[in-house]
């Protein structure tokens, strides 16, 4: 039985605990509370170290769904993204290219990469042109249409396929928009990025993916490329 001396120690000990882990990691968000998708710290993923340049800002989906573009379509997920509409379609046929992409990933799509074509022509492209423009293509669970405001449509294309160079106040000439003629992709927990034309076959598109999609380890010893390792001199040790 403890000592009345030793209970006291016990809480205070308890107390200051409580106090180093302060508001934050006592209690959930009031974000997360208002959305009521509460969940364990265990349980939450962990924002990817490009976290900050993907603005968080609110999109309608194809379906006709709300969602944050950060919290709930890219965070800890390898993704492909891209920019599209349904009136230009003709004339660069990206969602074309797609649909065949898609049906090389099989099962992957939805559960381990995840495709999402953004609109850049808002006022026309609503979730309802969308979802039949999605019908056309027979875009499966996995692959999702996105628009948004004028204002946050513009800002994800900023973002996501205008280089921070660009941004150079010094830089002479107009900024190049390339949104169009490329596809983004990557694997956002842990950072990897890269780019490719959005005419490239569908197959080089999926070998992408796979080099920076999760998946087992490598079982092969990784061999240096570029030239040989210069030798030692020998006159050195």
């Amino acid at each position: 039985m403890l000592s009345r001396r030793d209970l006291i120690v016990n809480l205070t000990g308890v107390a200051y605990s409580l106090a180093l882990l302060g508001p934050d990691k006592s209690t959930h968000s009031a974000n997360d509370s208002a959305q009521g998708q509460s969940l364990p710290d265990c349980a939450r993923r962990v924002n990817g170290p490009y976290a900050h340049r993907f603005p968080n800002v609110v999109v309608h989906t194809h379906e006709g769904r709300r969602a944050l573009f950060y919290d709930d379509l890219l965070r800890g997920k390898t993704v492909l993204i891209n920019c599209m509409s349904v009136k230009n379609e003709a004339r660069v046929p990206v969602s074309r290219n797609l649909a065949k992409l898609q049906r090389l990933l099989g099962n992957r799509l939805g559960c381990d990469v995840f495709m999402y074509s953004i609109t850049v022509d808002p006022e026309h492209d609503t979730p309802r042109v969308l979802k039949a423009f999605a019908e056309v293509h027979q875009a499966r669970s996995g692959w999702t249409f996105l628009t948004g405001e004028g204002a946050v449509i513009e800002l994800l294309r900023s973002r996501l396929f205008v280089s921070e160079s660009s941004h150079d106040e010094h830089r002479a000439g107009p900024i190049e928009d390339c949104s169009l003629a490329l596809i983004r992709y990557g694997n956002e927990a842990v950072g990897l990025w890269g780019s490719v034309p959005a005419k490239t076959d569908p197959k080089a598109i999926a070998m992408r993916l796979s080099w920076i999609a999760a998946g087992q380890p490598a079982t092969e010893m990784i061999t240096r490329g570029g030239p040989a390792p210069l030798a030692p001199h020998p006159l050195r040790p």
